[in-house]
């Protein structure tokens, strides 16, 4: 797959994911890509929409920002896709975003792992292939 373009909001990358759970996929979510997340972190009422709550948490998780600490929980999602390729059984962290941010999650460096990201800001386009290396 070549490279697929962007959007932009409020100055994030914005790039299209679908999450399943329980075998069903979410329609389109909308997640900022952010590789200095170290975990992918899905809002928590998308979660809890796509039946993903917290009695199937495998662990809690904690979220440290310039704003303060939040507490959320990790789950196992049978899928996840962006971008042209496909996790499975991904751990993604589920917490609450500010209101008013319009986007459903944060897309980070665990779902990057292992491939090669390019981003042509000048095109407004996102390319994700199989690493050089």
């Amino acid at each position: 797959m070549g490279p697929l373009a962007f959007e932009r909001r409020g100055g994030l990358i914005v790039v299209p994911v679908i999450v399943w759970a329980h075998g069903i996929p979410s329609e389109t979510l909308h997640f900022a890509l952010d590789t200095g997340t170290a975990t992918s972190i899905l809002d928590v009422n998308q979660a809890l929409r796509l039946g993903l709550r917290p009695d199937h948490a495998l662990r809690c998780s904690r979220v440290r920002s310039m704003i303060g600490e939040e507490f959320g929980y990790v789950v196992r999602a049978p899928h996840i896709s962006s971008l042209g390729w496909i996790r499975d059984d991904f751990e993604i962290a589920c917490h609450s975003f500010p209101p008013g941010d319009d986007i459903d999650g944060l897309l980070g460096d665990d779902f990057f792992a292992g491939l090669r990201l390019v981003l042509d800001y000048g095109a407004g386009t996102v390319e994700l292939t199989e690493s050089l290396a």
